[in-house]
Order: C-alpha cells, then sequence, then structure tokens
C-alpha cells in the first residue's frame, strides 16, 4: 500500500492563484509614495536603462496585451517580515510603520519604479518625453519641440500640472483632450498583483529565485548576496 505524503495532500488543496486581482498604476504609484508598498531589503538595486523604462511606457500606451503580472508578499505579520526599503532611495522602513495591510514587491521593482519616477516627476527622467507628432516615448537630449510633453508632466500624480504646462506653452486647447486621454489610459492601467501570504524570508527569496533566474535575470553573485540575508546593512548601496 502507497503512503500519500500529508504535505501533497496540503498543497493540493491551496490555491494561491484565488488571491490574485488587479490594481492600477495611479493605486500603485500612491501607495509607494505612502510607503505602503515597498521593497525587502534582499531585493537587488535598480537596473534598468532609459531605453528599457522608455520601452515600458511605450508598451503601457501602444501595447495589444498586459503586462507581466507584479508579485507581492502581504506582511500582515511583522514578527515575520523582512526588513523593508522603500523605493528610489531605499530609505529603511520603520516596523512600526508597517501594518497589516503593508505590501512588499518579490518581483516587479523596475516596472514599478519606471512609474514612480514619473508619477513623482524624478530628475532620472528629465529627458524622457511623449512626442505627439511621432507617437512615441522618447528620450530628448536636444532641441526640444511643442510636440515633446515631459513624461514627468504628463504622467505627475497632480493633473493640474500638465494643464499648467500647456496653458504655459499656449497649448491647451490643441493637445490636452488628447492628453487627457492618453494619461487616463496609462494611470488607469491594471496590473495583474499576484499575492502570497505572510512568507518567510526563506520562501520569500525562493519565490525571487524561480521568477528572476528563469530569465537569467539575476546574476549568481546577487542572488547569494540574497541568500545571505544580512540585515544590518544594504548590500546594494553600501557595497556594490
Amino acid at each position: 500500500m502507497v503512503q500519500v505524503n500529508k504535505k501533497i495532500i496540503s498543497a493540493a488543496k491551496f490555491n494561491p492563484t484565488k488571491k490574485s486581482h488587479q490594481l492600477s498604476i495611479t493605486d500603485m504609484c500612491s501607495k509607494i509614495l505612502d510607503n505602503k508598498i515597498t521593497l525587502p531589503l534582499y531585493q537587488r538595486d535598480l537596473s534598468w536603462n532609459l531605453s528599457k523604462s522608455v520601452a515600458l511606457l511605450n508598451y503601457q500606451l501602444f501595447g495589444k496585451a498586459p503586462v507581466a503580472p507584479i508579485s507581492i508578499n502581504q506582511i500582515s505579520d511583522v514578527s515575520t517580515s523582512v526588513p523593508q526599503v522603500s523605493f528610489i532611495d531605499r530609505e529603511l522602513i520603520d516596523p512600526k510603520n508597517i501594518d497589516a495591510s503593508h505590501q512588499s514587491v518579490v518581483d516587479g521593482q523596475q516596472r514599478l519604479s519606471t512609474n514612480y519616477k514619473a508619477f513623482i516627476d524624478h530628475e532620472d527622467f528629465k529627458n524622457i518625453f511623449l512626442d505627439v507628432s511621432s507617437a512615441r516615448f522618447k528620450v530628448v537630449n536636444t532641441n526640444y519641440k511643442d510636440s515633446h510633453i515631459p513624461v514627468g508632466v504628463l504622467l505627475n500624480k497632480e493633473q493640474s500640472v500638465l494643464l499648467d504646462y500647456l496653458s504655459k506653452k499656449k497649448l491647451v486647447e490643441q493637445l490636452y483632450p488628447v492628453l487627457v486621454d492618453v494619461r487616463s489610459k496609462i494611470m488607469s492601467y491594471n496590473y495583474t498583483i499576484n499575492i502570497a501570504e505572510n512568507l518567510n524570508e526563506n520562501e520569500q527569496i525562493e519565490w525571487f529565485e524561480v521568477l528572476n533566474n528563469a530569465g537569467s535575470r539575476v546574476t549568481a553573485l546577487q542572488m547569494s548576496f540574497s541568500k545571505l540575508k544580512l540585515h544590518d546593512f544594504d548590500i546594494y548601496t553600501d557595497y556594490v
């Protein structure tokens, strides 16, 4: 008689995909701004160059299929959570500020950071524009034209920034209606969010490794740093 391990029975009855849901770029960026969505300390630093960020922005506007899901660990038990850092500046989050609704990004930092930098008009994106004449986001370093709309203006957290910009350029009547439609599409663009809950550190790193190494996006050295699980310093800012 074959004895079935209880671990198989338990696993077969648990379906994590039922926790998946959708969240808009606006909602995700607002949560990042309030440090309600953060990064586990083991997450690598930002690696995308401007061309990759521009490619994502163009795909979100013109793409005919959804962008890949974001993978998030929901923290409701702070005692088991990995130390968290904020997006972009990687400031350590005080555990006292982590509540039961806190979300930690296991996979999706580069995509979220791209949208967030536009949302806050970050200095890194000062040369990224939507060219309404050629119908694409692109990097522009010289020869600025009225057809070039700064991404940090177009997708700013405050819609009034776009109106003020066009007013100064005397382009409200000509461009505001279409740019509002573009802004609305991207800001309301939904990502599928795959949720796990209260993964311990080893479980998070296992998920992170499966998601990233499948496409060889994380080097062996970076994964070794992740597995060290060092909490007293940030390997990506203090060493790399």
